[in-house]
């Protein structure tokens, strides 16, 4: 990696890895909305006043064996994800402790998402077997089902 003036910072190479799992963990903390590499790059460009950085820079940060970016740009990318420089550094203390607090959001969302899903499972197996149940109803056993489902519904309304 190179300082904007063309020195070395020193013999690391930056991690694709980590800038990619901080796009997941910003996305788990965004319900599930990844930023794209043209926002990121906006948003980077925006702050700095300046054109600083392209999406397909971007895009080829994340990939694997990808181009070590200047400095100025792993700074700038720092920033926005609002992590030290280190974070990019693999084997670090820095890296570790990032690293494990993305991965721990990443579980969060994994587990909230299993659990909402598991909840719907649930009631979409309840309606189910009201509308099989529904089924084999009369006109006149629909109409004092649903009179009893509204009258159910007031009660809880007025529980609340």
């Amino acid at each position: 990696m190179t300082r904007p003036d063309g020195d070395a910072v020193d013999e690391w190479s930056f991690s694709a890895r980590m800038l990619n799992l901080l796009f997941e963990a910003a996305a788990a903390a965004r319900n599930g909305v990844e930023y794209t590499n043209s926002q990121v790059a906006a948003a980077i460009n925006e702050r700095a006043g300046r054109r600083v950085i392209s999406d397909e820079t971007i895009r080829k940060l994340r990939a694997p064996g990808g181009p070590q970016p200047s400095f100025d740009k792993v700074a700038h990318i720092a920033a926005f994800f609002q992590v030290p420089l280190d974070a990019f550094k693999e084997g670090t203390d820095t890296h570790n402790a990032v690293a494990a607090e993305a991965n721990r959001l990443l579980e969060a969302r994994r587990e909230r998402t299993e659990q909402v899903t598991r909840q719907v499972a649930e009631e979409s197996e309840g309606v189910l077997m009201l509308a099989r149940s529904a089924r084999r109803l009369d006109s006149r056993g629909l109409k004092l089902a649903m009179e009893f489902i509204s009258s159910l519904q007031k009660m809880q309304k007025s529980q609340h």
